[in-house]
């Protein structure tokens, strides 16, 4: 009898256990975890495009963007309303992804050999960022997109913090200070692949 008393408390007992684990919270893992695609969405222009930037080249890159929006309006008197245009960062040219903070803090107009244009010096901001007709906040009034490949800022993360630094850390904080409405994707190649489905043209700007 005492068996089978035992028996039966054991049983309930792993009832009790199955039955909260069916109530527990279930965390997520990263491949579960959907990547951010409203960079995507929305998409009514008559010609799209995404444009695959790997360096900045003296910010040459927004300036063909430019180039892509005007000349549509000038030789088909379309506006922008009529163009969709992803500007997508990697390689060398996820520095123009990051605000004036990152720029100062590490040096980004040395490392990558950007020159202020007003003072003719390494630029300490983000040269980019705002205030022309070709800076990045311009071309988003203008409905320009702008995406950055998380893995390249993986390695510009890892190539900052050195051999004694915690590359981690130092990801989380360029993520923390990517201009605002540029959107992270997994990679670049993915995206290309992802802006092909969705019916967008490529180009191949640097």
């Amino acid at each position: 009898m005492k068996h089978v008393t035992a028996r039966r408390g054991f049983v309930r007992r792993c009832g009790a256990a199955l039955a909260a684990l069916a109530v527990w919270p279930r965390q997520s893992s990263a491949s579960e975890i959907a990547p951010d695609e409203a960079w995507l969405q929305g998409l009514t222009g008559k010609h799209r495009q995404l444009f695959d930037v790997a360096v900045s080249k003296d910010g040459r890159s927004l300036g063909r963007l430019s180039n892509f929006l005007d000349a549509y309006g000038e030789a088909y008197g379309l506006k922008d309303a009529d163009l969709n245009a992803i500007f997508g960062m990697h390689g060398s040219a996820v520095p123009m992804a990051l605000n004036d903070a990152m720029w100062a803090k590490y040096e980004l107009g040395i490392r990558y050999s950007e020159m202020d244009p007003r003072t003719g010096a390494p630029a300490v901001g983000n040269p980019w960022g705002k205030g022309g007709p070709t800076s990045v906040a311009r071309l988003q009034e203008r409905g320009v997109r702008f995406i950055v490949c998380m893995r390249s800022v993986r390695r510009l993360s890892g190539e900052l913090a050195g051999a004694a630094g915690n590359a981690e850390s130092v990801r989380v904080e360029l993520m923390g200070n990517l201009l605002p409405g540029v959107t992270p994707v997994p990679a670049m190649i993915v995206a290309v692949n992802r802006a092909h489905e969705a019916g967008l043209s490529y180009a191949y700007i640097g």
